[in-house]
């Protein structure tokens, strides 16, 4: 059943109905009850919604052809969208976060504590469901990545909150339960604290696609492992190798230098070397844009001239 819904289409729409379903389900309960770290979660997915069909309407844009107007691929969407996403996510963290300082600091929050544990239930439950489809099914997308980490995130504050009412109830049957309205706030402190690190690892990480720096050290192993032996077979002394990973689009770019000592490179070796190489990269699941060049001067291969 689940490969049924291996589409990044699919998966994007399914994040997008279940958001908004507790979106709303979010905001309304946790303004009845009074709950800070509801209705955070609450608008938590609500932001969620907007930034799924974001991403929805992107992963679109991107699969439409334009080698026109972009000759390269648009997949530097993705990383730019990426960014856009958790830095929404880093702002609303931030300003909960001062919310509840000042919560805490003024006496707390009084807070319907059962009521409260019925939505902490339902919502663990269905953000679980959420979570595991996404993580089973993403592939090497980035947008479906990007949603994962959401339902990851949403799913342990719903954890959270669970725990801290399930507290805030054993409290209150104590002689400690003056304690009660500070749990609320407290639990915003915890979770939303805690969570600050995602957005900021994740914007940092993205960002290096958006630069175009090297891609991930054990891809370069794996390309540089294919590059050896034909470095042998045809006596290559040197050759260069530049990687960039832009959304779920791989760039190679190969130069082999030619000396005196290496063996004749014909256009059909040339192309059998090309062949060679997608092939032994083909557990490499990203699209790949394969540049591979020959020449026995090494200023051909350094790429940028005045």
């Amino acid at each position: 059943m689940l490969k049924s819904f291996a589409g990044e289409k699919n998966l994007l729409k399914i994040s997008v109905f279940v958001a908004l379903f507790f979106a709303i389900f979010g905001v309304i309960w946790g303004s009845l009850v009074s709950s800070q770290i509801i209705f955070f979660d609450g608008l938590y997915s609500l932001v969620s919604v907007i930034l799924s069909l974001l991403s929805l309407l992107v992963a679109q844009f991107i699969k439409k052809g334009d080698k026109m107007s972009f000759p390269y691929g648009k997949e530097m969407l993705e990383p730019v969208v990426i960014i856009i996403k958790y830095a929404v996510i880093l702002l609303l963290c931030i300003i909960t976060l001062i919310t509840a300082i000042v919560s805490l600091l003024s006496g707390g929050q009084e807070t319907s504590v059962g009521q409260a544990l019925i939505f902490a239930f339902v919502n663990t439950i269905g953000c679980v469901g959420v979570f595991i489809l996404l993580t089973k099914n993403k592939g090497e997308s980035g947008f479906v990545q990007a949603e994962a980490n959401q339902w990851k995130m949403d799913t342990l504050i719903s954890g959270a909150v669970l725990i801290g009412f399930i507290t805030a109830l054993l409290i209150s049957f104590t002689p400690f339960k003056y304690l009660v309205p500070y749990v609320d706030p407290v639990m915003v402190l915890i979770v939303v604290g805690y969570f600050l690190k995602t957005p900021i690892v994740e914007i940092t990480k993205t960002f290096r696609e958006v630069l175009e720096m090297s891609a991930d050290q054990s891809i370069e192993a794996k390309i540089k492992k294919v590059i050896t032996p034909i470095e042998s077979k045809y006596q290559i002394s040197e050759s260069i190798l530049r990687i960039a990973k832009v959304g779920n689009k791989l760039f190679i770019d190969i130069d082999f230098i030619l000396g005196p000592q290496s063996k004749m490179v014909t256009i059909a070796d040339q192309d059998k070397i090309r062949e060679e190489i997608i092939q032994h990269t083909k557990d490499l699941v990203y699209k790949k844009w394969l540049t591979v060049s020959f020449t026995n001067d090494k200023k051909w291969a350094e790429k940028v001239f005045a």
